[in-house]
């Protein structure tokens, strides 16, 4: 009965948005696949912001990719709750927005996650986007598809419906052996390797990335974000933006970071914190420890190099194998604490391992206490029931940077 109602629901709201976007006709771009979607909205919407001054952007601050969340997110809807009242206040303000005259945007940025086969006929029932953008498929993560090639099968019903182009990543294995079975105007990005250093300016650390026309300073730090930024210059010149190509480090492309995607922050003794506790794919861990390594080589070669490692979730069969290859990239270490079970199980028992943030962190921050060593120490986290920034909060130099934490919305803290 509940299925059926929520069924109800979507439809009504759906026709609505169908309304809505065919009288306003905004340009729409649209993010989907299953690794990379969010970071890849925020750079794409925080470029386009930087440059296109004479038209309104908008993508919703919030992670809204479901059904209802691309509808809200249609309508700027930011906040709600699954109450009846609730429901119906949104449901009067969609029809409201519907009809009015006032046109809310002109560039819409949505991401779109898919969680069953079908999903995706509804979606784009509700809006075809001018540009759609697949960043890359997890292989592990198929769950209720079973097999990539239904992710595949759904997925291409986006591409179909695409009015102008659709960007693929040239990274991704599966996108890239499709391309030219693909009848439609369609083009890669990320298939060029781009060179980038980390440079300390005045105590603040940016990345140079080097594209083929342009040189960037940016406070990004994050490398598997680097191919969003060209892609986000790509879609300028879809637009028709000129941006100059001349170089000048002193206009730095200062782009919004997300919270616990290599967020950096300062401990006693100017020990360096970096926070990359949003998730903890496979692919992401490694790339990150790759990373860290690099930001200590560059920049604090005389820091010593700690991992503080939780359990990697949703491996399903696949998790004693991931673990034990994620533990050949972290032996580059003076310190590696983890925790919960899973690392407990496949890393080797001499390694400190807590069931629990609190304990871990009690732990760490002993060390840190009594020791006049610096350090760079990397926090990698992934979701459901271990909340690494937790431990990350309390080593913290300065608390107001805890708000810059992953999940520190009422929600959250009520959950944890």
């Amino acid at each position: 009965m509940k299925n059926i109602i929520l069924k109800i629901i979507y439809h009504t709201l759906a026709f609505f948005t169908r309304i809505y976007i065919a009288r306003t006709k905004p340009f729409v771009i649209w993010i989907t696949w299953n690794v990379g979607k969010t970071s890849c909205r925020m750079i794409i919407n925080n470029v386009l912001n930087k440059y296109i001054k004479d038209k309104t952007i908008y993508t919703s601050p919030k992670n809204f990719n479901s059904e209802l969340g691309i509808i809200f997110s249609i309508f700027k809807i930011e906040q709600y709750k699954w109450w009846i009242k609730e429901l119906l206040n949104i449901f009067f303000y969609i029809v409201w927005q519907t009809f009015k005259r006032v046109k809310n945007y002109d560039i819409l940025i949505l991401e779109y996650g898919i969680d069953h086969p079908g999903d995706m006929d509804f979606l784009v029932k509700v809006v075809n986007p001018d540009i759609s953008i697949f960043t890359k498929l997890w292989n592990i993560h198929v769950e209720y598809f079973w097999t990539q090639e239904n992710i595949w099968i759904e997925k291409f019903k986006l591409m179909a419906n695409t009015k102008l182009k659709t960007y693929l990543n040239f990274e991704d294995e599966f996108l890239r052996n499709r391309y030219d079975t693909l009848k439609i105007q369609k083009q890669f990005f990320n298939n060029t390797e781009i060179d980038f250093e980390y440079v300390n300016d005045s105590d603040n650390i940016y990345s140079v990335i080097s594209l083929e026309w342009k040189t960037i300073k940016t406070n990004i730090l994050w490398t598997e974000n680097y191919p969003y930024i060209e892609l986000a210059y790509f879609i300028l010149a879809d637009l028709w933006v000129i941006v100059d190509s001349n170089v000048d480090n002193e206009d730095i492309l200062y782009l919004e970071s997300q919270p616990g995607r290599f967020s950096i922050f300062k401990w006693v003794n100017n020990s360096i914190l970096v926070d990359s506790t949003y998730n903890a794919w496979p692919e992401s861990m490694k790339k990150m420890i790759e990373n860290v390594e690099n930001l200590r080589d560059k920049i604090y070669p005389d820091y010593k190099l700690w991992f503080v490692i939780w359990d990697m979730r949703e491996l399903w069969n696949h998790s004693k194998e991931l673990h034990e290859q994620l533990f050949s990239n972290l032996i580059n270490n003076d310190l590696l604490i983890t925790i919960w079970k899973e690392t407990q199980t496949y890393f080797p028992k001499n390694i400190k391992n807590f069931l629990s943030s609190k304990d871990a962190w009690l732990y760490l921050k002993d060390i840190l206490n009594n020791s006049s060593d610096k350090y760079i120490i990397l926090f990698k986290w992934s979701q459901n029931t271990i909340f690494t920034e937790e431990a990350l909060k309390q080593v913290l130099l300065n608390k107001n940077d805890e708000s810059k934490l992953p999940r520190q919305d009422i929600y959250w803290i009520n959950k944890k």
